[in-house]
């Protein structure tokens, strides 16, 4: 058996694998035996099925799988030792012959591949990048406080309700004509939002109204929402699409929501104890945190800049008909129309993996083990924030990151992850970044 390798131009080649019948013949002929030992054919004991019809019944099927797994292995071990840098995978040449099974014969395998193209990137100081801040102004300041005001509020009882308000009442299911239903539905303690009212006649009806006041409703025109109602009464939905919708509110309290106040207990709870002490403070605090919001989005900012200034400054061709045909092979159901019109951004990003790996390797960038449990970490700190938990424990979160790493494919997505924010890193201080303010509208105007 032989492996050839001809190159046709700079970017592409076949590799052809010739396999003699006799590389195969021993294995054919071992898993024959085995066919026959296991046969059962009518009309014929076990293992006493005559060989030839066994090989009738088997021998093409067993010689093709003998060739795959030969040809596979032999493939894979010359591209490895060879040291090819391919794009893609082998794909079967257009134009290999049709194998005639029903005779003794060596073979011919032409595979086609795709070579990853030679090319140069380097960067020093001569080369500008935009770094982005964006300008902090006093409308998203007093924003921003409002929204910890609102977070850290409370309710207050009041003596008539407003649109904002929470009602303490108690809940009684009624007949049209008023009368209460006797063993209806009835809730003694119940708390009503009226700003998830829906109907706009039954909120009017709410507003301005105290404690004692009695006020018949239908609570399906109120809600609409069928789990919601369900919650508020304390009843199956089931029972909810069967019930009869008017009910009879007394409201027992009227609360107002009250904004937190601008002092120590505030402060503390937005920042943890004593870690501000003043008004000022407070604002420089909320400042910093802003700027730190928009750390992710002028981060995405810098990484598109300087992709595009290292795929313009490479400047090296890809085999794309290749690649054309692999993308179809790869995914059966994707179609031409699918491929040509998604290509250009399929050939930007393959630049910019081959770019980045370059980079890596030759400045020795290295993920270590510590990076991907760390970047894991981050990443499920931002997915517990969204349930509002703030805090969680470092050896939960060490625990659940190695969880995370034994998933199938995540392990490879944040190492990537993390390799990018190296080559970004390394990129950012070779080259000379030019601090530039913005407002929001004007950055938003950027990714246009």
């Amino acid at each position: 058996m032989e492996v050839v390798k001809n190159q046709i131009d700079e970017l592409n080649a076949t590799i052809t694998v010739n396999v003699k019948n006799s590389d195969v013949a021993e294995n054919v002929e071992k898993t024959l035996k085995e066919y026959r030992r296991k046969a059962v054919v009518p009309g014929f004991r076990p293992g006493n099925v005559p060989a030839g019809l066994i090989k009738k019944m088997y021998g093409n099927a067993i010689i093709a799988d003998e060739l795959n797994k030969l040809v596979s292995q032999s493939l894979s071990d010359y591209l490895v030792s060879e040291k090819l840098n391919i794009l893609g995978d082998p794909l079967p040449n257009e134009a290999q012959e049709q194998i005639d099974w029903g005779k003794e014969q060596d073979y011919s395998f032409i595979f086609d591949v795709a070579m990853a193209p030679e090319f140069e990137v380097k960067v020093s100081k001569r080369d500008k990048v935009n770094k982005y801040a964006i300008k902090v102004d006093q409308e998203m300041t007093d924003r921003y406080i409002n929204g910890y005001k609102q977070r850290f509020g409370k309710f207050e009882e009041c003596e008539k309700s407003l649109e904002e308000s929470l009602l303490s009442v108690e809940l009684i299911q009624i007949e049209k004509k008023g009368d209460v239903i006797e063993g209806g539905i009835s809730v003694e303690e119940a708390s009503i939002s009226i700003k998830m009212v829906k109907d706009a006649k039954i909120k009017k009806s709410f507003v301005g109204i105290s404690a004692g006041t009695i006020v018949d409703f239908d609570i399906k025109k109120a809600f609409e929402n069928e789990t919601e109602i369900a919650s508020l009464l304390k009843v199956t939905k089931e029972e909810v699409e069967a019930m009869t919708p008017d009910f009879r509110m007394t409201v027992k309290t009227v609360k107002e929501y009250k904004e937190a106040e601008m002092n120590q207990e505030f402060f503390d709870k937005c920042f943890g104890e004593n870690a501000v002490t003043t008004e000022e403070e407070f604002k420089n605090r909320v400042v910093e945190e802003i700027k730190a919001s928009f750390s992710r989005e002028t981060r995405f900012k810098l990484l598109l800049d300087i992709k595009d200034k290292l795929i313009k400054k490479a400047e090296f061709n890809l085999p794309e008909e290749f690649l054309k045909r692999w993308l179809k092979v790869s995914n059966k159901d994707i179609t031409d129309e699918q491929i040509e019109a998604e290509f250009s951004h399929f050939i930007e990003d393959l630049k910019w993996t081959l770019i980045k790996s370059k980079i890596a390797k030759e400045n020795e960038l290295k993920v270590t083990e510590d990076d991907l449990v760390n970047a894991a970490k981050q990443q499920l700190i931002a997915q517990f924030s969204q349930y509002g938990m703030s805090y969680i424990p470092d050896e939960y979160l060490v625990k659940y990151a190695n969880e995370m790493l034994q998933k199938e494919g995540e392990a490879n997505k944040l190492y990537e992850q993390e390799i990018e924010e190296k080559v970004i890193d390394f990129v950012a201080e070779a080259v000379k970044l030019e601090e530039k303010e913005v407002s929001m509208e004007e950055f938003n105007e950027l990714f246009k």
